[in-house]
């Protein structure tokens, strides 16, 4: 077998298309490429390329030059070059074949941009158009595309129970985060934080074969904006505040505690990360380290030992009585702690109890959105900030929705 044979049957090239010449060629970095020619013999005939027409023998017009990136041959960069024919059909008229190795309109075969797609869920693009000597914005062109085709193919179908999150991005803009619970995966991500996100995710649920009427549970904080969304488009659906966001704002009561109380103290300074962390997570010297001052008569001790009181009632109780009585013993304590930081958190626990302690009746309720936040803040990390909307909702589906991209990808 020749070598333009070989390369045939290793493209997997149908009739009439076959390869005709394989070169290889120096470039002024010092490597080489290869460089295929993809042709056909004299006479081919070809289907027209209009959907829907039937006519399979269509003569041949003209022909175009195009060239498309291949996947790398060993340590080669490969090109695959065609004279893309162009045949006269008797109902359409003049059309363009389309190429079988590549999609209409893109300058990178099948092969490369499936490869390409795969790598970009592992590492930033940037790197990745570094290593095959692309422009970024070529790659995600191709990318967003893939993703978006995939997304197509979602099914919302008896979908009853949803998760709401929200998530800043590089700057000061803001994205919503839709999670399925029951499939662990993301099904809708979009920009802003306001109710109107709610009402943009619901025609995209409904676009997916989603009835809004049918979700009975929604997971979320206690922003009002959000709780107005749900309101108004899932009008069914009981509003659940998880636990994460509870325990957040009690670490920000405790912060502002200690930052006030710190102006004046020195024993505060640079033992912010004390108070917030959990002990587990601390290096036996600095345990002890908070250990002695939560024997000092500090405001910010107090406030530590109410926060750490919340998380234990999450942790221990045994069912929603028993929590509702450890909540309701939490806030009185707050409330007369003179702390206005923990007086201001005890009167958002009680105007928003109901919501709060839904959570007790659906505890699993919060643990996807926890694990997705983790996902998307080591996107965020790995990218160094994406400023661009578009291209971060694409990072996201692709790391945390259950896409079938080899549907999409595979010609």
């Amino acid at each position: 077998m020749d070598t333009a044979n070989l390369f045939t049957a290793a493209l997997q090239l149908p009739d009439p298309w076959k390869v005709g010449s394989v070169q290889f060629r120096d470039v002024e970095d010092g490597g080489r490429e290869l460089h295929m020619g993809i042709g056909f013999e004299p006479g081919s005939r070809f289907p027209c390329p209009q959907d829907g027409c039937v006519q399979a023998d269509c003569m041949v017009h003209d022909t175009r030059e195009r060239v498309w990136r291949h996947l790398d041959f060993f340590r080669y960069k490969a090109f695959i070059h065609a004279a893309v024919p162009r045949v006269i059909c008797s109902q359409h008229g003049v059309g363009t074949v389309g190429a079988p190795w590549a999609r209409p309109g893109s300058g990178f075969t099948l092969l490369f941009e499936a490869w390409a797609v795969e790598l970009a869920k592992h590492m930033p693009v940037s790197v990745l158009a570094g290593l095959v000597g692309q422009s970024d914005t070529r790659l995600w062109r191709f990318i967003a595309h893939y993703a978006q085709e995939a997304r197509r193919l979602l099914d919302c179908t008896g979908a009853e129970a949803i998760g709401i999150d929200e998530t800043s991005r590089k700057g000061h803009g803001y994205i919503t985060v839709v999670a399925d619970p029951a499939e662990h995966d993301v099904v809708d991500v979009t920009p802003g934080k306001d109710s109107s996100t709610v009402e943009r995710f619901a025609r995209d649920f409904m676009d997916h074969n989603g009835v809004p009427e049918y979700v009975r549970s929604v997971t979320c904080d206690m922003s009002l904006g959000l709780q107005k969304g749900v309101r108004e488009h899932l009008p069914n659906a009981r509003r659940i505040v998880d636990r994460f966001h509870v325990i957040k704002h009690a670490n920000e009561a405790v912060d502002e505690v200690g930052k006030t109380q710190g102006r004046g103290n020195k024993l505060l300074k640079k033992t912010k990360y004390l108070w917030l962390g959990n002990e587990r997570s601390l290096s036996p010297a600095r345990l002890q380290t908070k250990r002695n001052l939560m024997r000092q008569r500090l405001k910010t001790a107090r406030a530590c030992r109410m926060r750490e009181t919340l998380r234990d009632i999450y942790q221990d109780s045994q069912s929603p009585a028993g929590a509702y009585g450890g909540l309701t013993r939490l806030c009185s304590w707050m409330t007369r702690s003179r702390l206005e930081p923990m007086k201001r958190f005890a009167a958002l626990i009680r105007r928003h109890c109901h919501e709060i302690m839904a959570y007790f009746h659906h505890p699993y309720a919060n643990a996807i959105l926890e694990g997705l936040n983790s996902i998307i803040q080591n996107i965020k990390r790995r990218a160094r900030g994406l400023r661009n909307m578009d291209y971060f909702a694409t990072m996201i589906y692709l790391n945390s929705s259950n896409l079938d991209l080899k549907a999409v990808t595979t010609n």
